[in-house]
């Protein structure tokens, strides 16, 4: 089961990188969000060219309120039986995703025509954005007993004066934030209950703080 917690903590960054939303400028509001294109608009699409829509969609995306809850296998708005990629085998696992603005925003801003991440920065560092990634499932273990596991990971933007030291983010007064995870982030809770395996409870949490506006 352990592999299964590394396939959790990388799931962010297949959402960050691969699920592209594509969508053209039109003007709503002011201040701001003047210029910006909304969900609400109906000219954002999705990765596949579907149109972003309020609510859940098929793969169980909430663009607007900013969570996934679905099957694992359709995290990446992909599943075909008939010509399976690396996470399809995986549909027996639920997960649920959640994530703030900074994160991946509702509403295109930047006029890049696409959902904005980390809007008003030049990277994730300093933006505040968080991830969070709740998986759970059931297994076989080999005695006829079905064992039951769950996932939990918070995942946070680092300050713009924090420190990588040997692999872990710290404050810039030598505060240990979390290990580091793709480059810019810093896990500050990571949570595995396997009773089967022997895993119960946290297995890692910051010194520093586990709270997410505590980093921005």
């Amino acid at each position: 089961m352990k592999n299964l917690e590394m396939k959790a903590l990388f799931l962010g960054l297949f959402v960050a990188t691969t699920l592209v939303l594509i969508g053209t400028a039109s003007a709503n509001g002011g201040g701001r969000y003047s210029g910006c294109t909304t969900i609400q608009d109906g000219t954002l699409v999705d990765s596949n060219g579907e149109p972003l829509v309020l609510g859940f969609d098929r793969w169980g995306y909430n663009y607007q309120a900013h969570i996934f809850s679905g099957p694992y296998c359709y995290y990446d708005r992909h599943y075909n039986p008939e010509s399976p990629d690396w996470n399809d085998g995986f549909c027996d696992i639920w997960l649920v995703m959640k994530w703030n603005d900074a994160w991946l925003s509702n509403k295109d801003c930047d006029g890049d025509g696409e959902l904005d991440r980390h809007y008003g920065y030049d990277s994730y560092i300093g933006s505040g954005a968080w991830l969070t990634n709740h998986m759970w499932g059931t297994y076989d273990n080999g005695c006829g007993e079905t064992c039951r596991w769950n996932y939990f990971v918070k995942i946070v933007a680092v300050p713009e004066d924090a420190q990588l030291i040997d692999g872990i983010w710290y404050t810039s007064d030598g505060k240990e934030i979390g290990p580091a995870i793709w480059g810019s982030f810093a896990i500050i809770q990571q949570v595995y209950n396997d009773p089967c395996g022997g895993y119960h409870g946290i297995e890692y949490l910051s010194p520093t703080s586990a709270g997410f506006g505590y980093y921005k």
